[in-house]
């Protein structure tokens, strides 16, 4: 670990208080002027550390992110990855897994994507500083059966828990995969396989999320009234956030084929009993959203038939006068 990151940690360890030049000094066993060289180094990247004569320096959170941040604010362990800037999460850990540079499981964060989409390859706007953009990374036993439909609703379900102890808001769910807020979507989640070209099965999957946190400025028109953002001023570090939902998908992750968070994503799925229009392959279908059954598929009542939709997209939803906007 570089010396700024490791006094990053100390901080972290020691939120709240002023720390001497001498005690990281002695602390993490380095000389004063490295010390002064970091905390440099920091400032410019953009953390908010003040200092005070012969008291020492007070790291104030902020919202650049820091893997040592997030390491020393999570309760579980996982392989971070921290980008700046990248093309997508996901197209980096599946490339990172093809060449063999990812072996293990990782979370992937980025604080600005330049390519980032959703689900059948639709773009998802990704400002820097404004949002979430993370990928866990799993890399799986030859033969390990994977639910689709239940990971990502897990995911789901994992990600509005994290919110909701963080900025205290409720999220809410529109099959399969989108976030919602105040009838706005505000994140979603893809979700890819990665398969081996010897056995021909799944070696790997990512699951990708992307959060608007802060409302995306300049969109298109088209977006105005779909896309919406969680909070209209960040009093929460966006570290703190993502090692919530680093917990909670690590809690969720090692259970999800149970589906015991199903109830608690049905709850809060706003289709369900509701009139929609679903893309189910090359078609377009209609009917009344009755359930979603216990492997997180879609069950929908055409009229003449009960279908079950294990992957798909819900492109319209009619609700009561037009309250969802999607």
């Amino acid at each position: 670990m570089k010396t700024d990151e490791r006094i990053l940690q100390y901080f972290a360890e020691h939120e709240g208080d002023y720390l001497s030049g001498e005690t990281l000094a002695q602390e993490l066993d380095i000389s004063r002027a490295a010390v002064w060289k970091a905390i440099k180094k920091l400032t410019a990247q953009g953390h908010n550390i003040t200092s005070q004569h012969h008291v020492g320096y007070l790291y104030q959170s902020g919202q650049v992110l820091s893997a040592p941040m997030i390491t020393q604010l999570a309760t579980s362990r996982w392989e971070i990855r921290l980008l700046d800037v990248v093309d997508s999460t996901n197209a980096y850990a599946k490339k990172a897994l093809t060449n063999g540079d990812i072996t293990e499981p990782t979370i992937i964060i980025a604080n600005h994507q330049t390519n980032g989409q959703g689900r059948l390859g639709r773009p998802f706007l990704s400002p820097a500083d404004n949002g979430l953009y993370i990928s866990f990374v799993l890399p799986l036993a030859v033969g390990t059966s994977v639910i689709p439909g239940l990971l990502t609703t897990s995911t789901a379900v994992a990600v509005a828990r994290a919110i909701k102890r963080t900025l205290a808001i409720d999220l809410d769910f529109k099959w399969v995969n989108d976030l919602l807020f105040n009838s706005r979507k505000v994140g979603g989640i893809l979700t890819e396989g990665v398969m081996d070209f010897e056995s021909q099965q799944v070696s790997a999957i990512v699951v990708g999320i992307g959060l608007n946190l802060l409302r995306p400025q300049n969109m298109d028109v088209s977006l105005e009234q779909k896309v919406g953002g969680m909070v209209s001023k960040l009093t929460v570090s966006r570290n703190t956030i993502v090692a919530a939902i680093q917990d909670e998908f690590t809690q969720l992750y090692g259970n999800y084929t149970t589906g015991t968070f199903l109830p608690e994503y049905r709850a809060h799925n706003i289709v369900i009993g509701q009139n929609v229009s679903v893309k189910y392959g090359h078609d377009v279908v209609t009917g009344v959203a009755k359930d979603i059954n216990e492997q997180g598929q879609l069950l929908l009542d055409t009229g003449s038939d009960m279908i079950i939709i294990d992957s798909g997209e819900v492109l319209k939803v009619n609700l009561p006068d037009n309250v969802y906007k999607g």
